[in-house]
């Protein structure tokens, strides 16, 4: 028998009653002690807050956030538009606002010089610390569409060998493969032909290689056999979809949605969109920062955002952007996997020739370079789409880009060179690698004997 048993009753509701005010009391107690933590993580600076912080916000008493920003200041950068002042309508009225962007104004500019140089037909790159979503460089460039969109947020390019991230994000997520595993196949690198995936006999003609080389080589009966004989349609589906095909990306500038769109049921579909022979499958080079930005970022995906802040006419501010996280991808593990694909590319597969003499540079040696390439005609705009999608990790930074170049008919510009240059610069202004001066001129000098 308990002891309250022994308790006259009016003693006995006495002593419930302050048993009750004792659990809350300490409810309380402990309420207060949350939100004392809670609010002591809001007030911190974006300095403080670092990668982990997600989904905390600054408090504004307008209610401002992305989807304001995009509708009313996005819709100025669709339109190749940075003004540094807008007319915010906000609470039934208008707000002259002052515009602070993430952008690096000295890669930007540099960047848009240099594609200026190059004149291709077509050209968008896209620059973004991994880490947060901050863009750092958003260049459009046209030579026959001088008033043409924003290309970096158009999803009319297909996405062509880049959906090879998929399909190998997949296969080493779900631990169906490693970059080891080998593939036995027919066929040449960059032809895809029925019978060879549909026949899985192993002849004089059968190539071995593993994913690690066939990634790096972008081969596409290998990736077209993986992803319907090793990952599955349903799983290819679902990773799609973590990497933002037809899932609207969110942002505070308009970004279209890429989509793909085949036929679980139908294995030669299936084929052609883990190997990106297809131009059913449509993304952004934002999109494409985004997919290198989680694989950089150890499978986590970050909302890009371009808005830094918004301040009134006195300076006081009025919105302050804080990183945001979008999904995880992949896990960590899987994500280390999928560098070793992406630093194979630069250093000995489709993007070795541009990366060449940067992932050999002494400077460099601290500095991890990976990338995978693409390429197919388009349509919208009409001409050869040239991808190259990548990143460069170092002492704890996280890098990502997409460089796109669409060429009617002569090639002027790789996007893998455009990467290059980007990252030598970046790194130079940021990092102060800068090559000795004498070691420049010997390599100069050994490059002109050769010529």
């Amino acid at each position: 028998m308990t002891q309250s048993s022994h308790l006259p009753q009016n003693n006995q509701m006495k002593h419930e009653a302050k048993k009750h005010r004792g659990w809350v009391i300490a409810l309380s107690l402990s309420l207060v002690v949350m939100t004392t933590i809670l609010f002591a993580r809001i007030g911190k600076t974006s300095s403080d807050r670092g990668p982990a912080s997600m989904g905390e916000f600054f408090s504004s008493p307008h209610a401002i956030n992305k989807d304001l920003i995009s509708a009313q200041i996005g819709q100025k950068i669709r339109l190749n538009e940075f003004p540094e002042t807008i007319d915010l309508s906000l609470d039934g009225g208008t707000q002259k606002t002052n515009i602070k962007y993430t952008l690096d104004e000295s890669s930007q500019a540099w960047m848009e010089k240099t594609i200026g140089q190059y004149k291709p037909d077509y050209a968008a790159f896209v620059a973004m610390d991994a880490r947060t979503g901050r863009v750092l460089s958003l260049v459009s460039y046209s030579a026959s569409e001088p008033n043409a969109t924003n290309l970096t947020m158009r999803a009319t390019f297909p996405a062509a060998s880049i959906f090879k991230v998929v399909t190998a994000s997949a296969a080493l997520d779900l631990d169906k493969a490693k970059p080891e595993t080998v593939v036995p196949f027919n066929g040449a690198n960059h032809t895809l032909y029925k019978r060879n995936v549909e026949d899985t006999k192993v002849n004089r003609w059968t190539r071995m290689m593993t994913m690690k080389e066939a990634f790096a080589r972008s081969v596409n009966v290998f990736f077209g056999k993986m992803g319907l004989f090793i990952v599955g349609p349903q799983s290819l589906k679902q990773y799609a979809e973590r990497f933002m095909f037809n899932h609207p990306i969110h942002s505070d500038f308009p970004v279209e949605m890429g989509q793909t769109h085949f036929d679980p049921a139908d294995p030669w579909s299936v084929v052609q969109a883990a190997s990106g022979f297809t131009r059913d499958t449509t993304m952004s080079p934002m999109q494409g920062a985004l997919m290198a930005a989680a694989v950089a970022n150890d499978g986590v995906m970050m909302e890009p955002y371009i808005v830094d802040s918004l301040s009134d006419e006195k300076g006081e501010k009025m919105y302050e952007a804080v990183p945001k996280q979008a999904s995880v991808v992949i896990e960590p593990a899987a994500a280390v996997d999928l560098r070793k694909l992406f630093n194979e590319t630069v250093r000995s597969g489709t993007s070795r020739k541009s990366f060449r003499k940067t992932v050999r540079h002494r400077s460099y040696d601290e500095v991890e370079f990976g990338g995978k390439t693409g390429s197919l005609t388009g349509l919208n705009p009409a001409g050869k789409c040239d991808w190259f999608v990548g990143y460069a990790r170092y002492n704890g930074e996280r890098i990502a880009v997409a460089g796109l170049t669409v060429n009617e008919k002569k090639w002027k510009v790789k996007s893998s060179m455009l990467a290059n240059l980007f990252f030598t610069h970046y790194l130079k202004e940021e990092m102060a690698l800068q090559p000795p001066p004498e070691k420049i001129t010997k390599r100069r000098h050994r490059s002109v004997a050769r010529n």
